[in-house]
């Protein structure tokens, strides 16, 4: 392997002194949002925590799936093409302003602003062609073709005042965002070192004792650990799970949970003409063969992650049970190469981010090394993730042959959306097989459940023999907090602050 470039990231600094828990939670994260208080940029953690702090979406995600009421009460398919969401009274945004469909209606509008484009969300929702209000309480939304999780994907879309926004632009509202969640914005703190928020006890699921949350930006985990034994902060998210005996020894609450998404290095077949390795699945599949995923989830994940052998894990609607990992086969992928005109093997540029929830360094070096015994010269570059969140979004990956990228099951709970990334229909595609448009289509056309499964499975099938990622294990999330926390509980976006409870002075 030629390098492993290392980020080198600011630890966090505290002011020693006493300490005055009250009820104030003091959270350590390992990264703001890149675009801080503007929600359309992305829909996974870090960001997804403080968002959800701030804003509410239609609907939320459980760990089941979902979708659950949020500021929209239900739901109902009225034709292939029209929902209608019947919203929840007498909300307001935190300046006072009261929440109504003309509101989602105009959030709907802005996401079809060519400005928009840049971002994720918009994306996402690339279906909805038209909204109304109905009346002061319900909104029918239109699609332009069949979309059967239209509820799920509207649980990424954070209402803001789109007003406000008109008013003071995405610049303004990136430093001042205004929404209807259990807090509002005081503070992002000098040098946005600390996003301090207030209680907004008008919110539907206002916090039962916290009157105000700390964000505490410390970039490298093993600060983040030693705030919370020295009692600097009361919780920390994104630790590695090789940190979990440790915290627990010292007497702290840790939950490892288990996010619906799939670690995985993205093989892209359209960022070359061909003649190119990538563009032969055979090449991709002889890349599976290669990496010894079992070892990576003994010894890098402590068995708290399990081999992959598709796109979702085994919890997630459309798993494929019929599936199994491409086995540890250094002489069969070998023959693979060879078959495909790659006897010796082929240079390979891989680009990571290795500052997220797990051990990803030792996965992504482990990955370089199998692959190398195999013939394959690999250069790994690590970058960070703002760098990496842009070349995504842009699909601006200059000569960069491979990178790594999750499955994210979790924005959505449900595996449509990493399907359609890895697929025809993205935007500028990193991975393209036209064959699997109609499949896609067809998944998100089914309204019945049951029969959208099957749709999905088969879906799952297909992939596992195009191989479009060398896919490594389920990804978890890790959560440590100290006494001071009596009642805690997690969900795909983050804490749950409604139910959350502390002890006070």
């Amino acid at each position: 392997m030629r390098a492993l470039i290392s980020v080198v990231v600011a630890a966090g600094f505290f002011i020693s002194g006493a300490i005055s828990h009250g009820q104030t939670l003091r959270v350590a994260v390992s990264a703001y949002p890149p675009t801080l208080g503007n929600p359309f940029t992305g829909a996974s953690q870090p960001s997804a925590e403080l968002w959800w702090s701030i804003y509410d979406g239609l609907t939320r995600l459980n760990w089941t799936g979902g979708p659950e009421p949020a500021l929209a009460l239900s739901w109902e398919n009225t034709s292939p093409t029209t929902w209608v969401f019947k919203l929840r009274p007498n909300v307001t945004y935190h300046s006072g302003k009261p929440f109504t469909a003309q509101d989602v209606v105009d959030v709907l509008a802005l996401m079809k602003r060519k400005d928009m484009a840049r971002y994720l969300i918009p994306n996402e929702l690339s279906l909805v062609s038209g909204s109304r209000a109905l009346d002061d309480l319900t909104v029918e939304i239109e699609t332009s073709e069949p979309d059967a999780i239209l509820p799920k994907r509207l649980a990424t879309l954070m209402m803001i005042d789109p007003e406000l926004w008109d008013e003071i632009g995405v610049d303004g509202y990136t430093l001042a965002p205004m929404g209807t969640g259990p807090f509002k914005l005081s503070t992002f703190g000098r040098g946005n070192a600390a996003v301090v928020l207030d209680a907004n006890p008008a919110s539907w699921r206002a916090p039962k004792n916290v009157q105000r949350v700390e964000y505490k930006l410390v970039a490298d985990k093993t600060s983040r650990i030693q705030a919370l034994l020295s009692r600097q902060v009361d919780l920390v998210t994104g630790l590695h799970v090789d940190d979990v005996a440790v915290v627990e020894g010292q007497g702290f609450n840790v939950v490892v949970q288990p996010n619906h998404q799939v670690k995985s290095i993205a093989l892209p077949n359209a960022l070359r003409e061909d003649p190119y390795p990538l563009n032969d699945a055979r090449v991709r599949r002889a890349l599976n063969y290669a990496v010894d995923k079992d070892s990576i989830a003994k010894f890098i994940m402590f068995g708290y992650a399990d081999v992959v052998s598709q796109g979702v894990t085994r919890n997630t609607i459309g798993y494929n049970p019929d599936l199994k990992p491409f086995s540890y086969d250094p002489e069969r992928a070998k023959a693979l190469l060879a078959e495909a005109g790659y006897p010796d093997g082929f240079s390979m540029k891989i680009e990571v981010v290795t500052d997220s929830t797990t051990p990803d360094g030792l996965m992504y070096q482990r990955v370089a090394q199998d692959l190398e015994a195999v013939g394959i010269d690999v250069t790994l570059r690590a970058i960070p993730f703002t760098e990496y969140s842009r070349k995504y979004a842009l699909s601006d990956w200059d000569d960069t042959d491979a990178f790594h990228l999750v499955w994210n099951n979790a924005a959505f709970q449900d595996p449509i959306r990493p399907i359609e990334y890895f697929s025809c229909m993205r935007a500028n595609p990193f991975f393209c097989e036209p064959e699997m448009i109609d499949s896609i289509k067809q998944s998100n056309a089914e309204m019945d459940p049951e029969k959208r499964i099957v749709l999905l499975q088969n879906i799952m099938a297909q992939y596992h023999d195009l191989a479009p990622a060398i896919w490594l294990t389920n990804a978890v999330y890790t959560t440590a907090y100290n006494d001071s926390v009596v009642s805690f509980d997690y969900r795909p976006t983050g804490t749950v602050f409604e139910t959350l409870i502390m002890k006070g002075d």
